[in-house]
């Protein structure tokens, strides 16, 4: 199989060209696995086309949560300055594509560092509503005075919460459509703001130092909103700490390194370590734990889809705590592709994959993923966790 670019590629990999009538308009965007409900538009990014059409020629839009880019691909069709943003470098990737596909420009950001005065800023809200809060203050200091909010997403992911967090944080807030149990709601930053709750002294979005105890030491991790286990070491990474054996002077890959405490740990032990995930959050908040581990210098830090980044690397040992979730739901696209990337990368002959597994999901039963690798075996178990082992 190959890919747009003619090259070889697996199918996790492989882009698509979609399409889809949205707002009335024909419009196209790019799509794989590994991008939230990548083959359909999400019924809150339709709900937010709805509204863009006071959009023209001189304003200015930004997306803090764009997914595969639909929304700013309408708004500069219609003439709009458009900046997209995402936490996810696939839906960077995806935002990049879909713009072109639609013949349009925009700039494209890996995460949420921007500035500027906006007219519009749309979010499609995520999980978590502390990261939600954390997106609507940077809206809030976004918008212009006068400058409209379109905030949507799902009843049960929260959005009714979401909404009078943004009255008080952005300014009056309104539900504008409802529709497939997802609603739009609409707010508008009032004159002479910065925003009703920003800054607010009780938002709970910085990063936060925080300590464990793995391998009889305290080591120390910076945690921040839209980070897995937000506030404490969850118990399958301190598993995997404790399990895995590294020896000095081993390559090691912490796949989907979150807040980097593993790589912090593996570099203490020795290993020459390259800690890598897709969330922009996790990579600021991986450099800031192994610069408080005083590891940063010799550790590298990239931003990776599952293991793209270092396909052409070899290591003797990956330790990976594989995503499984997707917006709400769950799905396994993300984590089957770490185990094939793990495969692809580790040394032969003695390369050591060490896998964190919720006890539901059975990786050693999925064809083609941990069985690639010449052994498997249940390193550590408890009624919560399991540790796979597979060597190459």
């Amino acid at each position: 199989m190959t890919n747009d670019e003619g090259r070889m590629t697996e199918p996790y990999h492989t882009w698509q060209t979609l399409e889809a009538t949205l707002a009335g308009e024909s419009i196209r965007w790019a799509g794989k696995p590994g991008l939230e409900t990548w083959d359909a538009l999400r019924p809150s990014a339709r709900l937010i086309a709805k509204e863009l059409s006071d959009t023209g020629p001189g304003q200015r839009v930004l997306d803090l949560r764009c997914g595969a880019g639909v929304c700013g691909a309408l708004a500069a069709r219609r003439g709009a300055s458009v900046t997209l943003c995402d936490d996810s470098l696939v839906a960077v990737e995806a935002a990049r594509r879909t713009l072109a596909l639609n013949g349009v420009n925009g700039q494209v950001v890996h995460g949420n560092d921007v500035a500027g005065s906006f007219d519009w800023v749309l979010l499609d809200a995520p999980r978590g509503r502390e990261w939600v809060r954390h997106l609507l203050t940077l809206a809030a200091q976004a918008l212009r005075p006068g400058g409209r909010l379109l905030l949507a997403g799902p009843n049960r992911g929260g959005i009714k919460g979401f909404i009078e967090d943004a009255r008080e944080i952005v300014g009056p807030c309104e539900v504008v459509h409802v529709k497939a149990s997802h609603r739009l709601a609409a707010a508008e930053k009032q004159a002479g703001q910065v925003g009703a709750g920003f800054p607010h002294p009780d938002l709970p979005y910085s990063p936060e130092v925080c300590e464990a105890t793995v391998r009889g030491q305290t080591v120390r991790f910076v945690t921040q909103p839209g980070v897995f286990s937000r506030g404490e070491l969850d118990a399958g990474t301190c598993a995997l700490i404790e399990t895995m054996v590294i020896q000095p002077g081993e390559a090691v890959l912490d796949l989907g390194c979150g807040c980097g405490v593993v790589g912090a740990v593996a570099a203490q032990m020795g290993g020459q370590v390259v800690c890598v995930d897709s969330s922009a959050a996790a990579l600021q908040a991986t450099r800031a734990t192994l610069e408080l581990n005083g590891v940063l210098e010799r550790t590298q830090v990239l931003a990776s889809d599952c293991a793209s980044a270092v396909r052409d690397r070899r290591f003797d040992v990956i330790a990976t705590n594989p995503p499984f979730h997707q917006g709400l739901g769950v799905e396994y696209d993300v984590a089957r592709q770490f185990v094939r990337d793990a495969a692809h990368v580790l040394v032969e002959g003695g390369g050591r994959l060490y896998l964190v597994a919720n006890r539901f999901i059975r990786y050693e039963r999925m064809p083609g993923d941990v069985r690639v690798a010449s052994r498997v075996t249940t390193a550590y178990e408890d009624n919560r966790f399991r540790v796979l082992k597979a060597g190459c």
